[in-house]
């Protein structure tokens, strides 16, 4: 897993990092999200989370700007909360 940090065009500070899965266990690979399986990029800033698939190629070397550019195209996605 690769972290990187960077700031938007607003000022915002994001990370982002890549995810890949790993199955130990076929029938979890049943279980992910339609698109997801090769991985992804979640970016997170405070309470904003986003999530790109497929990977970008080379995105540990992309600019501040391109970094932003794959964060706007990143959907939206909600945090996970611990069960009660």
């Amino acid at each position: 897993m690769s972290l990187r940090s960077f700031k938007d065009s607003k000022g915002g500070e994001w990370r982002v990092w890549d995810v890949v899965p790993q199955y130990a266990v076929a029938r979890d690979a049943d279980m992910m999200t339609p698109g997801l399986e090769g991985g992804w990029l979640c970016f997170e800033n405070g309470s904003h989370k986003r999530r790109l698939s497929p990977i970008p190629a080379a995105w540990e070397d992309a600019t501040e700007q391109e970094l932003e550019g794959y964060c706007t195209r990143a959907k939206t996605v909600g945090r996970r909360t611990e069960p009660a």
